[in-house]
């Protein structure tokens, strides 16, 4: 049998039945790309509703922190005016008589006395001023820390939402390709079947020179072992398109595939073909 796999390396990748398998494939490899792509997609969309999430605690959190703080800033001024006033009642009122005398004799020549008397007087103020000043501090610090942790989450949430854009893009143009690969595979199905539809009414097996070659090449026995009626080798067969074996084949399909790749590849392809006349 002179029928070889490679004399159809060059024609059989443009084939219908060649052609029918190759987008087959190209559309399962396309839809299982996008299965795996849309379960990325899940995930990374998990990942971004945690960091919105993350993000909103955030932004909670730093708001109660600057009402805090804003709070801590307004005790502190009243502190001051509070620890300020009362220096100026001390300094005018006082409470102890031998410093009062002391100030009333100085005519004003013992700021020294003076001062130290509105200090004494305002020290339990004093104590509260410091007090707000530390809690101010640790209110700010808070601040600080949590303005860090919100710009850290605003920019993971910023960036895994690039990735979704990424991916659903990605997704979208492998939905269009799968799409137009389907439209294809679809209409290749459709012509596929109709050669098999108009072989089938044609009804007639190939004449003349098929006669022929089919006599000599396997006693015109369409399920002759070793390639049926035309003894195609199997890799020949499969490269065509076809699977199993040509003998487990109709001999309508049989003869197609006959025509088809002396179409293809000329009469050579069946050294039984010059004792046919060819």
């Amino acid at each position: 049998m002179a029928v070889t796999a490679a004399a159809l390396a060059g024609g059989t990748a443009s084939s219908s039945a060649g052609t029918l398998g190759g987008t087959k494939a190209e559309a399962a490899r396309l839809s299982a790309q996008i299965d795996a792509a849309a379960q990325h997609i899940a995930a990374v969309m998990a990942q971004l509703y945690e960091a919105k999430a993350k993000l909103a605690a955030t932004d909670a959190a730093l708001a109660q922190a600057n009402g805090m703080l804003g709070a801590a800033n307004q005790r502190f001024a009243n502190a001051k005016g509070q620890l300020a006033n009362q220096a100026v009642d001390a300094y005018v009122h006082g409470g102890s008589l031998s410093v009062v005398q002391q100030l009333a004799d100085s005519k004003g020549a013992d700021l020294p006395v003076r001062n130290h008397y509105a200090s004494l007087a305002a020290g339990e103020d004093k104590a509260v001023a410091d007090a707000l000043i530390a809690a101010r501090q640790d209110l700010g610090s808070k601040q600080a820390s949590l303005q860090r942790l919100e710009a850290d989450r605003r920019a993971t949430v910023a960036s895994l939402a690039a990735e979704q854009a990424a991916l659903l893009k990605a997704d979208a143009s492998m939905r269009a390709l799968l799409a137009r690969v389907n439209g294809e595979l679809a209409a290749l199905v459709a012509a596929d079947q109709a050669r098999r539809d108009a072989a089938a009414r044609r009804g007639a097996r190939p004449g003349g020179t098929w006669d022929c070659i089919r006599a000599l090449e396997s006693g015109d026995n369409y399920s002759a072992p070793g390639g049926g009626a035309y003894q195609f080798l199997d890799s020949t067969w499969h490269a065509m398109g076809y699977s199993g074996t040509a003998s487990d084949a109709p001999p309508a399909e049989q003869d197609a595939a006959a025509v088809r790749l002396q179409q293809q590849a000329g009469w050579d392809q069946w050294t039984t073909a010059k004792r046919c006349g060819r």
